[in-house]
């Protein structure tokens, strides 16, 4: 199958379907629906913001269902039951290597170059969210939590890593892909942060072996193991540090007696105080991994005092520090510009559209992503989707003119979809 080109709509959705394609159909050679068809029609209920899987089903007018036909070249589209069924079986990790296809589709159009930071990084900071929580439904893949309590209720919950390209002064964010917290397969203790972000790192790494990345992440990644696996691997990492999680690093600086000031920085309305040191023993039982040691001292205009420190591999100096403070701050993107986008702006990233036996959970939270990635990179590239955006003003009153017209107009691209919205908005009447 021809693989499209391009960063459209029309073009991306069209590389999906080819990387369905591709995959593997364990299920009998007389299944009457292609695999295909249930991942298409899967991304199409994220596409279009569906409350669920049953509202995709079962409230689907003439032009709609023609408009699926169409737009995603579904052949036939799925049942929810059905497709909760078929979805359950595919393995998320089958899934990873499109994030890698449609990234590298951004960057063969040129609109990573604007990303890049600190002499050609791609800043990577990453954060792990749950998904899904019951204290009655679960499955063997579902991370369990017991409280000491004797009668407490069991816990059951889905949680995902997930990493993406940020930069400082850019709104949008691309997925760069995710890695389930879930348990392993005949695993009896559950998963942790610290081995998906392993699992996470050395896929990408592997996949992306021309890209330096800058990996940013909270406290709990800034330790020697993680640092020296970064570091072995030839990229940069940029981690949270604080004086309860770091006691040591924050006394070596302390000791030091050695450290630079620049005072002059205003942002906004704040004041800016930055600190450096290089050299610092990121703690007493890592004393080989050597780190620039980053403090912020931020001054609002009424006087209260915040402070924010970093740990990194890269050599801090007066010509790069203010950067790395805000490549530092800009790890809130992660929680900011995704997880609180993916639950507030249309995308119901905490609905339940189904748990299933095995792997739907997490499959599903994958093709989510994916979709998030795909409207993300509309917002940055797409200069049709821009437009509409600026008119309807909000996301969320995007999504539902998208599903208004795919609803009750026959439309023939996504290009259309976006010509036929901002179309009604440009009418000025008689």
């Amino acid at each position: 199958m021809e693989v499209p080109s391009g960063v459209s709509y029309d073009s991306l959705y069209g590389r999906c379907g080819a990387y369905f394609e591709s995959l593997p159909d364990v299920r009998a050679k007389n299944s009457s629906v292609r695999l295909r068809d249930y991942l298409v029609g899967a991304m199409a209920l994220f596409a279009l913001k569906y409350p669920s899987l049953l509202a995709l089903d079962q409230s689907r007018t003439r032009d709609e269902e023609r408009n699926l036909k169409k737009l995603f070249g579904l052949n036939r589209i799925p049942s929810d039951t059905s497709m909760r069924e078929v979805l359950d079986e595919v393995a998320p990790q089958s899934l990873h290597g499109l994030f890698d296809q449609v990234n590298g589709q951004v960057a063969e159009q040129g609109h990573l170059k604007g990303y890049e930071v600190l002499d050609g990084h791609l800043l990577v900071p990453m954060d792990g969210v749950e998904f899904f929580s019951s204290t009655q439904v679960h499955c063997p893949y579902c991370q369990v939590k017991k409280s000491r309590s004797k009668n407490a209720a069991v816990h059951y919950s889905h949680a995902m890593l997930a990493a993406v390209i940020a930069k400082p002064d850019h709104s949008q964010v691309l997925p760069l892909g995710c890695e389930p917290i879930s348990k392993q397969d005949g695993a009896k203790k559950n998963d942790h942060e610290l081995q998906a972000a392993r699992r996470l790192w050395e896929r990408l790494w592997a996949a992306h072996k021309d890209k330096k990345f800058l990996h940013g992440g909270d406290a709990l990644f800034a330790n020697g193991p993680m640092a020296r696996a970064i570091e072995q691997a030839g990229h940069s990492y940029l981690f949270t540090v604080k004086p309860d999680s770091h006691e040591s690093l924050f006394a070596h600086r302390s000791g030091q007696g050695q450290y630079y000031k620049h005072y002059s920085q205003k942002v906004d309305k704040d004041h800016w105080s930055l600190e450096w040191s290089n050299g610092l023993a990121l703690n007493n039982a890592s004393a080989d991994v050597r780190v620039g040691f980053v403090l912020l001292e931020v001054t609002d205009a009424k006087g209260k005092v915040s402070k924010f420190s970093w740990a990194t591999n890269l050599k801090v100096s007066k010509r790069n520090v203010l950067e790395i403070v805000r490549c530092g701050r800009a790890r809130w993107k992660i929680e900011n510009e995704t997880f609180n986008t993916l639950k507030n702006q249309g995308y119901q990233f905490e609905h339940n559209y189904g748990h299933g036996k095995k792997n739907l959970s997490n499959v599903l939270a994958t093709l989510m992503l994916l979709a998030f990635l795909i409207d993300q990179i509309q917002e940055l590239a797409s200069k049709p989707f821009i437009t509409v955006l600026k008119m309807v003003k909000t996301r969320r009153r995007l999504w539902e003119e998208f599903r208004a017209v795919f609803s009750y107009r026959e439309v023939n691209s996504f290009k259309h979809l976006l010509a036929t919205i901002a179309k009604s908005h440009s009418f000025s009447g008689p």
